[in-house]
């Protein structure tokens, strides 16, 4: 499959390379604002539909951004903003390819050593920041050394961890500047895989940001209150204006890099609008109302009422299940809080969570069909396992299953020793504490506000009493990666981009940021840890497609049976848009519908 790829990219390379822009006519319409600078020595060609300049996109953003910090972000607001609109990874992903593909990106063309131990990527000459300063290789080896610095938390470099050594420090693979427009990798085993690991590397502007990191101060750049100007970047569009808790402007980027086949530069669009909605009633009732131009995912709810909006202004399109999770964890973190040299959870409630007995019964008494035909009004499949059938190349069923069995969930329990001594309906350990835990869940998705409460319908039969905490989604982030100290979250992941085993590595690791049931792990705390860390970088230095799925199916299996997180279902999702606009290609992946913003474009 990866030899595959690389053979592709290759070739539309030779293609693009073959092209020059400027010989199809002249650019339709008016930039506002117009275009600095000059076209890049080695500007990316657009293939497809020439656009017209001109006019705006409003999305909708659920809420807030945490930061503009492209590389500490960790929240699917932030994410959403800043991964296609403002940033740009060193390669792309078309989401929405036929199939979904790598892309050239920043780079003109990549090459691997036989041994793909060694990858040499080739930067575009001629590309400028958003503030008109010159990118080259230094920006790259900059960016690098900021994601590898442990003073800064994030994400992303959990990507590209090959390994651990013996005190648990990171193993990352070497960079190396060759000249000022190519860089190469050095990994410390083969990796057949690592273009999936790229598409997780932003560049960011040494000449910007370096003085504020070597002072220690890069963790307070990009903040919400930064002044726009200085959100330098190198996406289609640039930082214009944020009102907290009402919108986002974004304006176009007048250094951008691409060009169309008729030599139009990019992107067509003058602006993006993210209209902050805070709920899906605001979204669905600003989309009907004609403020809002596109809705990215449509509730299941809301999926008969924008059925009938259909019309020669308004289309659907059905994009069937997703990449995305829905879950529910216990905490099963045994570190101790450094302020107070005590646990983040009660001995008894560790002890609980992290036996195995338990969470399996929790599975067995989850209704996942009733959930899936109520909460999301039939919408929505049972699943099983941390990966949707949506991921056609690495899903596998041969998972465990936790059909809805009341008998099974209660004699679990009972042969962990839990009993109702009482007659109040709730079990006791041996200890008498009862099982009553705090839920936490993000007050804004009332999907998710709803499953916790069914979900306290079904285990209320079993006798476990769940107490729903609604809060924002930023207060989730602090108790999942600082403070520790929840019960139980239901929560859900954004399917990675490309889908897979590689852009998992931050919630499949134990030392991941997001192995959300006990992150960041010097050591494995159990064996099906351990193994699954090593699966996944077996994976990672495996040559052969096949035994990568089936490492990969060990990986999920494991998963299903230790129930790190208790998946729930997985939803059909639909969009929605207005008619007005071009190169709409709507996708299973995120962002589904802007993440070709630059080549969208306003019809006459």
């Amino acid at each position: 499959m990866r030899k595959f790829f690389i053979v592709a990219v290759i070739v539309s390379l030779m293609t693009i390379a073959a092209c020059k822009p400027g010989g199809g006519g002249a650019p339709s319409g008016t930039p506002n604002p117009p275009f600095a600078g000059e076209v890049p020595q080695d500007a990316y060609i657009f293939q497809g539909e020439p656009g017209v300049y001109g006019g705006q996109l409003v999305l909708d953003l659920k809420n807030d951004p945490a930061t503009f910090n492209i590389i500490t972000a960790n929240d699917e607001n932030s994410a959403y903003l800043l991964y296609y609109h403002v940033f740009r990874w060193l390669i792309d992903f078309r989401n929405g390819g036929d199939p979904p593909d790598f892309d050239p990106g920043l780079c003109t063309k990549w090459e691997t050593s036989p041994d793909v131990k060694q990858w040499t990527f080739h930067l575009r000459r001629g590309v400028r920041w958003s503030d008109g300063e010159p990118f080259d290789a230094d920006d790259v080896m900059f960016a690098w050394d900021v994601m590898r610095d442990p003073t800064i938390v994030n994400s992303l470099c959990d990507v590209f961890k090959e390994g651990a050594e013996a005190d648990g420090k990171p193993i990352y693979p070497l960079l190396e500047k060759l000249d000022d427009y190519t860089v190469r990798f050095t990994l410390h085993r083969p990796n057949a895989m690592f273009l999936d690991q790229i598409v997780n590397f932003f560049p960011i502007p040494k000449h910007k940001w370096e003085s504020a990191w070597r002072a220690g101060r890069f963790n307070e750049v990009m903040k919400l209150t930064a002044n726009p100007e200085d959100i330098v970047s190198l996406g289609p569009f640039r930082l214009k204006e944020y009102v907290a808790g009402q919108r986002i402007v974004l304006e176009r980027n007048p250094y951008f890099w691409k060009v169309d086949k008729k030599g139009q530069r990019l992107p067509y669009l003058d602006r993006l609008i993210f209209i902050i909605a805070k709920d899906f009633n605001t979204i669905q009732a600003k989309f009907e109302a004609g403020e809002i131009d596109m809705v990215a995912r449509v509730r299941a709810e809301d999926y008969a009422q924008i059925k009938k909006l259909e019309s020669a202004e308004i289309g659907t399109q059905d994009l069937g299940v997703v990449t995305d999770t829905q879950w529910i964890i216990f905490n099963q973190n045994t570190s101790d809080n450094p302020q107070t040299h005590k646990p983040y959870l009660a001995p008894w409630k560790q002890r609980l969570f992290r036996d195995v007995r338990f969470r399996q019964a929790v599975s067995y008494a989850i209704d996942r069909e009733g959930l899936a035909n109520t909460v999301y009004t039939g919408r929505a499949e049972p699943l099983y396992s941390f990966v949707t059938p949506a991921d056609k190349y690495w899903y596998t069923d041969d998972v465990m299953k936790y059909p809805y069995d009341l008998a099974r969930a209660r004699q679990l329990l009972a042969d962990i020793g839990l009993k109702d001594t009482d007659g109040d309906g709730i079990l006791e350990d041996a200890e008498g504490h009862k099982l009553e835990f705090n839920v936490y869940t993000n007050s804004t998705n009332s999907q998710r506000v709803r499953t916790a409460a069914f979900l306290t319908r079904n285990l209320q039969d079993v006798g476990i009493q769940l107490n729903t905490q609604t809060v924002t989604l930023s207060a989730i982030n602090d108790l999942m990666t600082k403070f520790y100290s929840f019960d139980a979250m239901v929560l859900g992941w954004q399917g990675g981009v490309p889908p897979g085993p590689t852009n998992s590595k931050n919630t499949l690791l134990s030392s991941g940021m997001s192995h959300a049931c006990f992150p960041n792990q010097t050591k494995p705390s159990t064996d099906w840890e351990a193994r699954i860390d090593q699966l996944i970088h077996e994976i990672d230095a495996e040559p052969e497609a096949a035994v990568r799925k089936q490492k990969y199916a060990e990986v999920q299996r494991l998963y299903s049976e230790q129930l790190p997180e208790i998946n729930l279902v997985v939803q059909k999702e639909s969009v929605a848009f207005k008619k007005k606009f071009g190169n709409l290609l709507p996708s299973i992946l995120a962002p589904r519908v802007s993440w070709n913003a630059e080549e969208i474009y306003m019809k006459r």
